[in-house]
């Protein structure tokens, strides 16, 4: 138990002290611009409130005392920002304390300055480099409650031309208080103004840093994938030999046994050839579209014909229905590896008899094609729908899992979209949906980041596979 509360200290530790960094940065930013207005309105409401006290009669100790406390807080407040971390917290410990002498020495709890406190409560607890910010709290709870207490002392009471007239409160005391409850709302509008920025500048920062984090990770992968290709290309050739070897020494064998077990061998390299040719194809990923007129139903018809054969060998029939004039740009060659690799799952999903269907229609709304692969076998669930969206999941024992992700790749890339549709013990169908006119620019799909984003014309994201592929022209990539 101590362990994990040890592991768990490490990580957060470390996440706290970026945070912190990040948040000091931006409030010492902000502080700079905030001395400015905040100079600019508290110098001139204090010199409003001793010019208008001082000639009303206000008495002389009390006159001295708000002067006093009002030149010592505009300093303290004006060190606050200059200083750094506990001679910060120190000063505004000061103008603080200033601040409760000058609503004592107006009238306490009854004092016009009362309400200008409020923004300075605001800014200390929005102060990052204050870590005491309750007890400051539970001072001022402590002094209010004082103030409460004297309440009908000659410190905390309204005298001279603060005093109340009998029947309504003196102009003066209704000028000061009206000027509290305006500078107090500018101060209220500017401190939610800068937290508003500073949220802004913290949010556009860490989207940075991610949109950093992930283009470094995106090119290690891109490095791995490099290596893992090059890799699985030198280790094509030998399986080949491989391959070669056993079949040809297989067929001169007169040992059945032998015979038998060169033929396993033969067997297994192919299988191993086909998963590092999958992989290749994978890695290289998506070129650019050749786009022109294409057919979908010309492509429909073309891939039953290429599969009769082997729909034959299988006991499944090809049936291609739905409209024949139907014309889009899209790319012809990918389009037809795309939906090869949907008819052949569909063949190895049906059972004998069955009937693999491929209807193309036009879409009424926007003139979209709407490619259905509709295969009667026995259905997949729900936890397996999810999945096969991921390359390298497979059902089948001999299947690689590129197959719907090369195909979903090819989609997308023209701007469509791959969805599946599937019933236990009644089958699956694949729904291809594809743009009258293809997207030309195969880009990839990037995180979003307002820093690059910025002042930039906003434009359709294409969703992609991070690095899928284009299937074999022959079929020979199982999924």
């Amino acid at each position: 138990m101590d362990l994990t509360m040890d592991l768990d200290t490490a990580t957060t530790l470390p996440q706290r002290a970026r945070f912190e960094a990040v948040r000091r940065r931006v409030f010492d930013e902000m502080a700079g611009v905030a001395s400015r207005w905040r100079l600019a309105m508290t110098v001139p409401f204090q010199v409003l409130v001793i010019g208008l006290l001082a000639s009303r009669g206000f008495a002389g100790t009390r006159l001295t005392v708000q002067i006093v406390a009002s030149v010592v807080g505009v300093v303290a407040l004006t060190l606050s920002e200059k200083l750094h971390h506990h001679r910060s917290a120190a000063m505004l410990g000061v103008a603080a304390f200033t601040m409760l002498v000058s609503v004592c020495n107006t009238g306490g709890l009854a004092s016009p300055l009362l309400i200008s406190s409020v923004p300075l409560f605001i800014g200390v607890s929005l102060n990052p480099i204050l870590r005491r910010r309750r007890l400051f709290v539970a001072t001022f709870l402590g002094a209010f409650a004082g103030m409460a207490w004297l309440s009908h002392s000659f410190m905390c009471r309204l005298t001279g031309p603060l005093a109340p007239t009998p029947t309504f409160a003196s102009a003066e005391y209704v000028t000061i208080a009206l000027a509290s409850v305006s500078v107090t709302l500018i101060a209220i509008y500017h401190i939610g103004k800068g937290v508003t920025l500073a949220y802004e500048r913290i949010a556009l920062e860490l989207a940075a840093r991610r949109e950093e984090l992930c283009d470094e990770n995106e090119g290690r992968t891109r490095a791995l994938e490099g290596i893992a290709a090059r890799l699985a290309h030198e280790v094509k050739n030998p399986l080949a030999a491989i391959k070669g070897l056993s079949t040809h020494v297989a067929r001169n064998a007169e040992d059945p046994k032998v015979k038998e077990r060169l033929s396993i061998v033969a067997a297994e390299a192919e299988r191993l050839q086909e998963i590092v040719e999958g992989f290749l194809s994978f890695s290289r990923g998506l070129d650019d579209l050749q786009v022109g007129p294409t057919r979908p139903y010309e492509i429909a018809r073309e891939l039953s014909l290429l599969l009769e054969t082997r729909a034959a060998d299988a006991g499944v029939s090809l049936e291609v229905r739905g409209s024949r004039e139907l014309t889009l740009n899209a790319d012809n060659k990918k389009l037809r590896q795309a939906l090869l690799n949907l008819v052949l799952n569909a063949m190895q999903a049906s059972v004998r008899g069955a009937t693999v269907t491929l209807e193309v229609a036009k879409s009424c709304a926007d003139g979209a094609a709407v490619i259905r692969v509709m295969d009667r076998g026995a259905g997949m669930t729900p936890e397996i729908l999810d999945r096969i969206r991921k390359p390298y999941f497979t059902t089948k024992e001999s299947g690689t899992g590129l197959g719907i992700a090369v195909a979903r790749g090819i989609i997308e890339q023209h701007g469509g979209s791959l969805r599946f549709e599937s019933t236990s013990g009644r089958g699956t169908t694949a729904t291809v949906v594809l743009p009258a006119c293809a997207v030309t620019a195969g880009l990839r799909a990037k995180l979003p980041n307002p820093c690059r984003m910025a002042g930039k014309p906003a434009s359709a994201p294409e969703t992609g596979l991070g690095s899928p592929a284009l299937a074999r022209a022959d079929g020979k990539v199982p999924s």
